[in-house]
């Protein structure tokens, strides 16, 4: 830990992110205790905590709201709004030296501005947080409670007493003072009443407690036993503030049908996670399912999004795909994701097989939700591709642009995916021919690679040949549409030679994905036949 007996280099060189403020107060506490107890008692826990969590340790703020005090001289009282601004002046300058955790030690039960202040401060969801700690909620329960039978502790009692005696007995004066009998009628006074009647009607002395029931050993009990729930619950709050460190967690989270209005907020996720779609992409899930695509919202700002295309088939089993299950990162481990994900399932009923492809850790989200494994696939990219020159290609005579051959690539298509994708295709083609090529033998398509630009790479897809061979024949002629551009391929993992292939060219493996996908098979496929798909997003 580092404390205020440390030097400015100490600070500096320290690595922790969580500093702690003990705050107390400056108020009479009767004949026998000092006016700075509650300001002892939170230097004393403040410090404990600082030990066990390696963190740095303020000097206490020793002054807090004693209004309650008025008229015993000694009681100094900040009013409530000038303590909360002294807690919004040192969050700032917590904030600002890279602090994430900022720890109020409270000593005094008076010091009530210190729970909205912390709750404003941690609305507005910036990176520091604060975190209120009162010490005695983990005092001992049965420890230094003796005299509880004999009526309210309040104030100056057995328990503050004892702990003033095992912290600081050099400070603790005698003859202690108990509290005299509150017989003033039916109604006598309670705690919440010095909201309207200072401590003098409570008590001339100051003292509402019994602190002749107090001793050191009971002190000494307190003090030890308080140690580790103290630690232990803020520990566990620390992780929480990891976990999700949004204020309101995941309440006030909704989700609707996404519209064309929507879609400059998918490109926002979208950006932010580093894909490559555009916004014709978003365009072509929602004229393709207007009703299909979903948006989570907080607060009028779309944090999260997932897309659904449904594929027909001849075979009667249709299959759809979800795709863009995007959230925005301040809003993560909240459950959007899965919240987005039930909907898109729901949206689609128990008739088609649903699919995806997955990232290792949506994987096991999306396991939880019936989804089994089908087959990896690889991201193959190049920063710049350069002009190929040993690659195995076909003559360019026997390569033709696809436009003409739609319908021959679609029927093809339905075979190899098992289902009707010649919406998406035609989609794509219509984007541009660049990187889109057939290949032709006796005036038939026996092999064909589509393209579409994005945001970060050209991307080819599908890539659907006989063998590997026409694989890379009409993906070489493919490639030299885009020399100079920055490539993507997602290749399914057991096409090895088209893989091994494509890192002789230097592309390198990016990233993985999981085929997964949830009831039937779907259609009869030809997986083999497949060198690469048209991406995570559309399959």
């Amino acid at each position: 830990m580092i404390s205020g007996d440390n030097t400015s280099i100490d600070w500096q060189v320290h690595t922790g992110t969580v500093c702690i403020l003990p705050i107390g107060a400056c108020e009479q506490h009767s004949t026998f205790l000092p006016l700075a107890t509650d300001t002892i008692h939170a230097e004393y826990f403040a410090r404990m905590l600082a030990e066990d969590l390696d963190a740095a340790l303020l000097p206490a703020l020793p002054i807090g709201t004693s209004l309650e005090h008025a008229g015993f001289r000694g009681s100094i009282s900040l009013r409530p709004e000038t303590m909360m601004q002294v807690i919004r002046d040192l969050a700032d300058e917590l904030e600002r030296q890279r602090f994430r955790v900022l720890i109020l030690l409270n000593g005094h039960g008076g010091n009530f501005c210190l729970g909205p202040v912390a709750r404003d401060i941690n609305r507005m969801d910036r990176q520091l947080k604060i975190l209120l700690v009162n010490h005695w909620e983990f005092w001992p329960a049965g420890v230094a409670c003796e005299s509880a039978h004999r009526g309210q502790e309040i104030h100056c009692g057995e328990g503050e007493t004892s702990a003033m005696l095992a912290i600081r007995p050099d400070l603790v004066r005698a003859p202690v003072v108990d509290t005299a009998p509150l017989a003033d009628g039916v109604a006598p006074l309670h705690q919440r009443d010095l909201n309207t009647f200072g401590m003098g009607h409570f008590s001339a002395d100051g003292v509402v407690g019994y602190p002749s029931y107090a001793t050191a050993e009971k002190g000494r009990k307190v003090v030890e036993l308080a140690r580790a729930p103290l630690t232990a619950h803020v520990r566990d709050r620390l992780q929480r503030l990891v976990d999700q460190p949004r204020y309101s967690g995941m309440g006030g989270i909704a989700s609707r049908v996404m519209t064309a209005n929507d879609i400059i907020d998918g490109m926002r996720l979208k950006s932010v996670a580093g894909w490559n779609q555009l916004e014709d992409d978003w365009r072509l899930f929602l004229s393709a399912r207007p009703t299909g695509s979903f948006v989570a919202v907080h607060n009028g700002q779309v944090v999260g999004s997932a897309a659904t295309i449904v594929y027909p088939s001849t075979s009667g089993s249709e299959v759809a795909w979800i795709g863009m299950v995007l959230v925005d990162p301040e809003f993560r481990r909240m459950g959007i994701g899965t919240l987005l994900l039930d909907q898109a399932i729901r949206s689609l009923g128990d008739g088609p097989t649903i699919k995806l492809d997955a990232t290792p850790a949506g994987r096991e989200v999306y396991k939880k939700r019936g989804f089994v494994d089908e087959r990896p696939l690889t991201r193959w990219t190049h920063a710049c591709l350069p002009v190929i020159h040993n690659a195995a290609s076909a003559p360019r005579s026997d390569t033709a642009p696809i436009p003409d051959r739609l319908d021959a690539i679609a029927a093809i298509d339905r075979g190899v995916f098992g289902a009707d994708r010649s919406m998406v295709l035609g989609a794509l083609s219509a984007r541009g021919t660049r990187g889109a090529r057939c290949l032709m033998r006796a005036g038939s398509v026996v092999a064909y690679c589509l393209a579409r630009p994005g945001t970060n790479f050209h991307q080819l897809g599908p890539i659907v040949a006989d063998s590997s061979e026409d694989a890379r024949a009409v993906a070489s002629a493919a490639l030299t549409d885009v020399v100079g551009r920055p490539v993507v391929i997602d290749v399914p993992d057991e096409q090895t030679a088209f893989s091994s292939w494509l890192a002789s060219l230097g592309f390198a493996a990016q990233r993985t994905f999981i085929r997964m996908r949830r009831g039937g098979a779907g259609g009869p496929s030809q997986p083999a036949r497949e060198f690469a798909i048209v991406g995570p997003e559309f399959g």
